[in-house]
């Protein structure tokens, strides 16, 4: 298929969006074979257009969180660059909430794959963020503009800015990257589909980062996906890693399942036995990388699954970053009633009042540990097959 990418300059950032939709259109159908030589073919083209442009002074990165699409996409970029000859960096963007399973393998690829790597880092932390703008809705996404005009951008927008976005631009300005790549996928999420119809794989992002940016795996499915655009969602992502014996992030093997309906002995798995238990109905929250403590995924079970696998990260949010309150405030009315009629008859608390919950916190988790479970979560409509 024709790409179109030749035209682009950085006054004609990007290719028309009929090219992008037969982009789009042409992934629904094609095998992971025909979708990593196509990916293999941009990146090329991406690095080739860049020496043209900027010769010897051309610098490349990898925007890596050292989670699955990422890794892909560095894989697929070492193998054209070697092949080309051209040196590349590596930014992550550690935002000093990574999983302890994230850092020990950074380190471990780092040093296998001698990468040149830049860690991007906050000025501040996720604890003061929280601690100055309090704890809104837990529920808005990264994104939402729901407020208003005049009305603050929800806390998980500061926090993604402070911690991410912001140390991101810096590292950019200081390193002067003219392409970067990342491992930005439609699937991942309507807002994330909405970028990829607007922009499309290769654009020059003049607003942003100012940067070329180039997205090998854009159009690549996994079952795990929380959007699906009309795709077949074949398993290209993890399909792909299995193909060339990728080593993977430990975090990709602690899924949990958070399904009541569940009767078998493993409440936590690996990554192959909860792709089983997903195409066979179950809920099943599948981690990816990125800070701990995030309310982004609560609807997914993100509750759940911390309590199940990370008990101190789950009461830290809880008790240190104050999600409790805000827990308890946006439990449906029916629910918050029968909690409480609950745990005043068993003499937990004295009075019927959110107020008398938060005295006794620790005594409610203690007698009810999931009390917080299912606050959120939308609810999966499939049926469970043998």
């Amino acid at each position: 298929m024709q790409t179109y990418y030749g035209d682009l300059t950085t006054s004609n950032t990007r290719i028309p969006k009929e090219r992008i939709v037969e982009a789009e259109e042409w992934h629904k159908t094609a095998s992971l074979d025909w979708k990593e030589q196509r990916a293999l073919n941009l990146i090329r083209e991406a690095l080739l257009a860049g020496r043209e442009r900027y010769g010897a002074e051309l610098k490349v990165v990898v925007s890596c969180s050292f989670g699955i699409d990422s890794m892909l996409t560095l894989h697929l970029v070492r193998r054209v660059s070697q092949e080309l000859g051209i040196s590349f960096d590596v930014v992550w963007n550690n935002t000093l909430n990574e999983y302890p399973q994230t850092r020990a393998y950074a380190k471990r690829m780092t040093e296998e794959w001698a990468l040149n790597l830049i860690e991007a880092r906050p000025t501040t932390t996720l604890r003061k963020i929280y601690e100055e703008n309090g704890v809104d809705s837990l529920f808005k996404r990264k994104g939402d503009r729901s407020g208003g005009k005049g009305e603050k951008e929800p806390v998980v927008e500061k926090c993604c800015g402070a911690l991410k976005h912001k140390p991101m631009k810096k590292a950019i300005k200081e390193n002067g990257w003219h392409i970067m790549f990342n491992g930005v996928r439609a699937g991942e999420s309507r807002q994330r589909w909405m970028s990829a119809r607007r922009d499309g794989d290769l654009f020059y992002s003049s607003h942003t980062w100012k940067t070329w940016v180039c997205r090998p795996i854009l159009w690549w499915t996994a079952l795990s996906d929380s959007f699906n655009y009309g795709n077949n969602r074949q398993e290209d992502v993890w399909n792909y890693v299995r193909k060339h014996d990728m080593p993977y992030n430990e975090i990709y093997d602690m899924n949990a399942v958070i399904d009541d309906s569940y009767t078998g002995k493993d409440v936590v798995v690996d990554r192959v036995t909860a792709e089983y238990l997903v195409a066979k109905g179950y809920n099943v929250f599948m981690p990816r990388t990125g800070c701990m403590a995030c309310p982004i995924p609560i609807k997914r079970g993100y509750l759940r699954y911390l309590r199940t696998t990370f008990p101190k990260v789950y009461r830290s949010m809880l008790f240190q970053l104050g999600f409790a309150r805000v827990l308890i405030a946006e439990m449906p009315e029916d629910q918050r009633r029968e909690l409480l009629d609950e745990l005043n008859g068993f003499g937990i608390i004295t009075e019927k009042t959110e107020e008398a919950v938060l005295d006794r916190l620790e005594d409610v988790i203690e007698w009810k540990p999931c009390v917080f479970d299912g606050v959120g979560v939308v609810k999966q409509r499939q049926k469970k097959s043998a």
